[in-house]
């Protein structure tokens, strides 16, 4: 699942695709996996344990095989949903094994903070492992990697684990498949709204409004559903706890702020011109800044530190990494001017996640603690993909903004325009011609001023990001005395 995570653009500059294919791709995946988590209790209550954990590896491994053996973009796209589909079945189920490893009061706690930690630093370590396999051999042996893994799996859980069963076994009856559907369709409609919508312009194209209107009804019909059978999949009562509310919102916002990291490693690929392999090394100091933050939000989590404190000093870190982003977004930058904020940005990452999905199912009554968790998941479904199209979209008005007031600068008044031109000319002149010469200075100097207003629009977007996080910041810690105050002011009224 974390294969591209925050690397959608930088991947598609290195193996010149797009972008957007790719995020969809990657959103099909996600949005089976919300609704296969609707299923998840039920199907690993029936199966006993190793005989659950070899039917999804090997059933992964024949998707995988099917993706490995076909270029029909449709039939991938399907085969990526019932991937999804089982990604999450084949991983959801050790969750629970390690939480019955860890003997500690706060076994749960503890486990999520290994789960996460796995999923934030995945994207990095998935893609290390595997890029030797795309750049020596291709996207079919790389997919083979990845079903070795699989194969891994099967024996470790052959070898190591018995066949005993972790609950009482529940029957597979009554299992409303209809709202799994209704659910999926919605969700893979609106993520296709949300990634292609600026490349069709909106609205404009059928495409769009058609995937626009699909999302809304068939969302309608799966509430509708849900609020009429009698044993519901979902259960919205959750949205009257405070804690699903504020974790939700403050997930989608720092996934907006989480989401700038991919202009990060584009801008590497696109402008610096930095190698494949050598911007891959490179994330590794963010998943450093990562690992730290998730330990040390684990041991203040442990501590019983309070959840605003966290959240407050989390979100100011996130700030703090967008501001030391601003002044980076130069022609000849460094590892070492762009270290030191993708380090930072890891620690703010780490230090937010896992206690913010704490936040939401300890707030819960224990038999909504599974629709909470799929609550959580839904709303990173879609902050991912808001996260993508806000930033793609705002990225695109703002190059093209500076671009034009860049163009604007170029005149023969100018000095170092006649100088550049110069240069440019004296340099293929000889080579090719005086015509051919000036359309290729031509370009060469257009190529120049787009990579300068990538990096211009760049220093505007962390600018906001950076003003975001303390705006949050602040309103994490002043809420509380502000509602204090409102409520002493009002009881003379009462």
């Amino acid at each position: 699942m974390s294969l591209f995570h925050s690397n959608t653009a930088f991947t598609a500059s290195a193996l010149d695709i797009e972008a957007e294919d790719i995020q969809y791709f990657l959103s099909l995946m996600y949005g089976a996996i919300v609704v296969a988590l609707l299923l998840f209790q039920r199907l690993f209550s029936f199966f006993r344990v190793r005989t659950y954990i070899l039917l999804t590896c090997s059933l992964s491994i024949l998707i995988l095989l099917g993706i490995s053996l076909t270029r029909d973009p449709f039939l991938i796209g399907i085969l990526r949903v019932v991937e999804g589909i089982f990604c999450v079945l084949e991983g959801a189920c050790f969750l629970p094994l390690l939480m019955m490893q860890i003997r500690h009061a706060k076994s749960r706690t503890i486990a999520y903070f290994f789960l996460y930690t796995f999923m934030l630093t995945g994207s990095t370590l998935t893609t290390s492992l595997l890029k030797e396999s795309i750049m020596d051999y291709g996207w079919q042996d790389m997919i083979h990697v990845v079903l070795y893994w699989h194969l891994i799996v099967i024996a470790i859980a052959l070898l190591l684990l018995n066949n005993n069963r972790l609950g009482k076994k529940f029957p597979l009856y009554q299992l409303d498949l209809a709202s799994c559907l209704f659910l999926l369709i919605s969700l893979s409609c609106g993520a296709y709204v949300l990634i292609y919508g600026r490349k069709y312009y909106w609205f404009e194209h059928a495409n769009i409004t058609i995937n626009f209107a699909l999302s809304l009804i068939f969302g309608a019909l799966f509430m509708i559903k849900q609020k009429t059978v009698k044993r519901p999949l979902f259960h919205f009562e959750i949205l009257r706890y405070k804690n699903v509310i504020f974790g939700v919102t403050l997930f989608f916002l720092f996934y907006i702020i989480r989401s700038c990291l991919n202009n990060v490693y584009t801008v590497m690929a696109t402008v610096w011109k930095w190698p494949w392999h050598y911007i891959i090394d490179v994330q590794y100091i963010n998943v450093f800044g990562t690992i730290l933050g998730v330990g040390s939000s684990g041991f203040l989590l442990l501590r019983d530190v309070s959840p605003k404190y966290i959240f407050g000093f989390g979100f100011l870190i996130l700030a703090t990494s967008c501001f030391l982003f601003v002044p980076t977004f130069y022609p000849d930058t460094t590892i070492w001017a762009i270290g030191l904020p993708l380090f930072i940005q890891g620690i703010g990452q780490g230090w937010l996640f896992t206690p913010l999905v704490i936040y939401i199912l300890t707030g819960v009554e224990s038999h909504h603690v599974g629709n909470a968790g799929l609550m959580g998941t839904t709303a990173r479904f879609w902050s991912t993909n808001v996260g993508f199209a806000l930033i793609q979209n705002v990225s695109y008005v703002l190059n093209q903004k500076h671009y034009i007031q860049l163009e604007q600068t170029l005149n023969t008044s100018n000095t170092l325009t006649i100088n550049y031109w110069d240069t440019l000319m004296e340099k293929y002149a000889g080579i090719y011609g005086d015509q051919i010469a000036s359309r290729i200075a031509s370009k060469s100097i257009s190529g120049t001023l787009s990579q300068q207003a990538t990096l211009i629009s760049n220093m505007e977007i962390f600018t906001y990001l950076g003003i975001l996080g303390i705006l949050i910041t602040g309103l994490i810690f002043l809420f509380g005395p502000a509602k204090t105050l409102f409520m002493r002011l009002r009881i003379p009224y009462l």
